[in-house]
């Protein structure tokens, strides 16, 4: 018999995503901001100047629209995005002078943590890790294709 790694698999990545969000809202606090104002800061970040678009960041991060609506929002008024363009929906947010200074702070925490965290690990480990994760990923997503798709044709019967 075939066994299940499901519930481990689920209870350390559920337990390694709590305690990335308790990091991040501990970090970000002295910077007034959330795990998703870090993270829309840090893909802001990556791409320069030509920023990127609501829809972008929605797709990006893998959240709501009217929440990504809202973190760009709270990041405009904190001065530390401007948006560029007229158009609500091809509008391009940008980092500012201080949202720059500010991403590269956060940069700096998350590379501290990175060496913490990964220090009894080899870098060929770590290679491994996130190409499996990847594929993990992508399977998961390719599962909830199939097998919810299949779910709702048998609802449907």
């Amino acid at each position: 018999m075939q066994e299940s790694r499901f519930e481990l698999f689920d209870g350390l990545i559920a337990s390694a995503g709590k305690t990335l969000q308790r990091i991040k809202t501990n970090k970000m606090e002295k910077y007034g901001l959330g795990s998703t104002h870090t993270n829309c800061l840090c893909k802001l970040g990556k791409v320069g100047e030509n920023g990127m678009t609501q829809r972008e960041l929605t797709e990006q991060e893998s959240i709501d629209r009217a929440q990504v609506s809202r973190v760009l929002r709270d990041l405009e008024q904190k001065d530390l995005v401007r948006a560029v363009g007229s158009s609500a929906y091809k509008r391009r947010y940008c980092l500012t002078e201080k949202g720059q200074q500010i991403t590269a702070e956060i940069n700096d925490i998350i590379l501290d943590i990175n060496r913490y965290v990964s220090e009894e690990i080899s870098a060929e480990d770590i290679a491994v890790f996130y190409r499996v994760m990847q594929v993990i990923d992508a399977n998961l997503k390719k599962a909830e294709d199939k097998f919810c798709r299949e779910a709702g044709k048998e609802e449907n019967k």
